[in-house]
């Protein structure tokens, strides 16, 4: 999602290029733990961590890969704010949590199977969750 002018510009200037080369490093915000995945799956050879900052102890999942081949060139990094995401979090580091400013490096399939984990947990849920109307024309 494009919240700043800046990542709107950016969203502008790539929709009316023909072409795109990135020169550079790159870390995009991801928002879900499905996304981090497509990522680490379209990396070449990612590198996983999942680390806390020391400063805030806010919790980060963090894919990136060194790319050397046309259109990026450097650098690209994911990141998954794990605070928003703690049931991933949780089946991502079975054995606890980490103390702030410590990380942890895992292999792809840790994070393969974390999301399968969620997944699981979540699949006995009957159907979508659906939020709550209040429109008074559905009888409630």
């Amino acid at each position: 999602m494009l919240t700043s002018p800046n990542a709107q510009q950016l969203s502008t200037l790539l929709r009316i290029s023909n072409g795109l080369d990135i020169v550079g490093d790159v870390t995009a915000t991801v928002d879900s733990p499905s996304a981090l995945l497509a990522w680490a799956y379209a990396l070449p050879a990612p590198t996983i961590c999942a680390w806390r900052a020391e400063d805030s102890g806010n919790r980060y999942v963090q894919v990136a890969a060194t790319c050397n081949r046309t259109p990026l060139h450097g650098q690209v990094a994911a990141v998954l704010p794990g605070d928003d995401h703690r049931s991933f979090w949780s089946a991502l580091l079975p054995g606890g949590d980490l103390a702030a400013g410590e990380e942890r490096f895992l292999p792809l399939s840790a994070l393969a199977a974390a999301w399968s984990t969620i997944t699981v947990e979540s699949a006995g849920n009957p159907g979508p969750v659906v939020p709550p109307t209040t429109d008074s024309r559905d009888g409630s």
